[in-house]
C-alpha cells in the first residue's frame, strides 16, 4: 500500500534526540493503524533512515492534516517563503502539450504544485498531475531547475513567494482528463507551434522553451536581485523549531587532475559535497557559489544539474530545527579564490578521488544520492527521493 503523504501522519509527542535513542513511530489512516516502529539513532545521535514496508512515505514527527501550504501560511501569515513546486510538460501520442487555465491567475500553465511534508519531487509531479487533470504520467524526464527570483509571485490573496520548481517531462499513460474546477478552469492539448504564448505565464513559457530544446536538464547562470535575505533565519524567527520545506544546492567541484572536493560538517563530523539553503533574492546557481565561497574559500562556477535530491524524511538538527530537503547538486569548476576552512559549518576539506569520494564517511542517506552525482559527471542526470 502507498500512503498519501495527505493524509498520514505520526502519532505521539516529539522527544527531544540523543544519541542512541529510538523513537517510535505509528502510521495510522482513519484511525486504523498500518504499521508501528522504533526509529534508531546512530551513536551521533543521527536518526537512521527507516522505510514504512510497502510506502515512499517517511517521517519522524506529527504531520499536519492540512497542506503544506495551509500549515505555514498559519504560521507565517502572507510573508515571503520558497515553495518548492514540481511541473510536468505533458505529451499526447502525437506530441501536442498539456496547458490548464489557472483559476487564481486566468492564464495558461502547466500542471502540477507544491510539495507536501513526506512526499518526495515526482510523488509530487504525479499526485498534482492526477489531481488536477484525472491523467497519468509515464517516465519522468527532468527538464529543469526554475528558481528565478524574477519569478517571484505574489499571489491574490496577497501570500508571497520564491519558487523553486523542478519540472519535467512525460507522457500521457492513462486516466481520464478533467477539469478539477478549483485550481484551473480550462484545460487543453496544444501543438507546439500553436502554444498560446502571450497568455502563458513567464516561468512556464521558460520550462516550455527549454523542454522543445531538448539536451541536458536546464538551469539559469547565477542571479541575485535585492531585496536579499537569509531563508532559514528569517523563517525560523516565525516557526522555531517547526518542520520547514527548505531548498537549498550542492556542489560537485573538481579541479584539473580529476579530484573533488569535499567537506567535513562542523554539526555531526560528517564529510560532504559543500552547499546549502538559498537565500531570498537568489536563485539556485547563485546560492551555491556564495555557500561555497562562504564554507570554502573558492570561487566557482556551475557548469551542469546532475540532478535533484528531493527525501521525504523530516531531518532533526542538533538545535532542534527540522528540515525536509529538496537540493540541486551541480558539477562545478573552481575559477578563483583560496582553500580556507571556515571554523562555523566546515571542521575540515580535501580533495579525494571519486572512487575516495564513495567511501568517505558521510550519512546513509546521502550515499546513494552521492554515488547517482559522480556517475552523471560525464554525462545524465538523476532525481532520487
Amino acid at each position: 500500500m502507498r500512503v498519501n503523504a495527505k493524509q498520514h501522519y505520526l502519532l505521539g509527542d516529539h522527544p527531544s534526540l540523543c544519541p542512541g535513542q529510538v523513537l517510535r513511530s505509528t502510521i495510522k489512516i482513519a484511525n486504523h493503524v498500518l504499521h508501528s516502529e522504533t526509529v534508531p539513532l546512530d551513536s551521533r545521535g543521527i536518526i537512521l533512515r527507516f522505510l514504512i514496508p510497502g510506502s515512499r512515505v517517511i517521517s519522524l514527527e506529527n504531520l499536519p492534516s492540512q497542506s503544506y501550504i495551509q500549515y505555514l501560511r498559519a504560521q507565517i501569515g502572507h510573508s515571503k517563503t520558497f515553495l518548492a513546486f514540481a511541473s510536468i510538460v505533458l505529451r499526447d501520442s502525437i506530441g501536442r502539450i498539456l496547458l490548464q487555465r489557472r483559476a487564481d491567475f486566468h492564464a495558461w500553465g502547466l500542471p502540477g504544485g507544491s510539495l507536501e511534508l513526506g512526499e518526495d519531487i515526482q510523488s509530487c509531479a504525479r499526485r498534482e498531475l492526477l489531481e488536477e487533470t484525472g491523467l497519468h504520467a509515464g517516465p519522468l524526464r527532468l527538464v529543469g531547475l526554475y528558481s528565478e527570483p524574477e519569478y517571484d509571485t505574489l499571489y491574490p490573496n496577497g501570500d508571497e513567494v520564491q519558487q523553486f520548481t523542478v519540472c519535467f517531462e512525460a507522457q500521457v499513460a492513462g486516466g481520464e482528463m478533467r477539469v478539477d474546477g478549483v485550481e484551473s478552469t480550462e484545460q487543453a492539448f496544444f501543438a507546439p507551434l500553436e502554444l498560446p504564448r502571450e497568455s502563458i505565464l513567464p516561468w512556464y513559457n521558460a520550462m516550455l522553451d527549454d523542454c522543445l530544446a531538448g539536451g541536458t536538464p536546464a538551469f539559469r547562470p547565477p542571479n541575485q536581485r535585492t531585496p536579499y535575505a537569509r531563508q532559514i533565519e528569517s523563517i525560523r524567527e516565525r516557526i522555531g523549531n517547526a518542520a520547514y520545506i527548505g531548498v537549498g544546492s550542492a556542489g560537485l567541484v573538481q579541479r584539473a587532475d580529476g579530484r573533488l572536493l569535499v567537506a567535513r560538517r562542523r554539526d555531526n563530523g560528517l564529510w560532504h559535497f559543500p552547499g546549502g539553503y538559498l537565500d531570498f533574492g537568489e536563485n539556485a546557481a547563485q546560492g551555491l557559489v556564495r555557500e561555497l565561497c562562504e564554507e570554502t574559500g573558492l570561487e566557482v562556477i556551475p557548469q551542469r544539474l546532475l540532478g535533484i535530491f528531493s527525501p521525504p524524511e523530516i531531518w532533526v538538527y542538533p538545535n532542534g530545527d527540522r528540515v525536509q530537503s529538496v537540493v540541486a547538486l551541480f558539477a562545478c569548476c573552481p575559477t578563483g579564490g583560496s582553500l580556507r576552512i571556515d571554523g562555523t559549518e566546515t571542521l575540515d576539506l580535501a580533495w579525494l578521488t571519486a572512487d575516495e569520494a564513495l567511501t568517505m564517511d558521510t550519512h546513509p542517506l546521502l550515499k546513494p544520492v552521492y554515488r547517482a552525482a559522480l556517475d552523471c559527471l560525464q554525462g545524465g542526470w538523476f532525481v532520487l527521493p
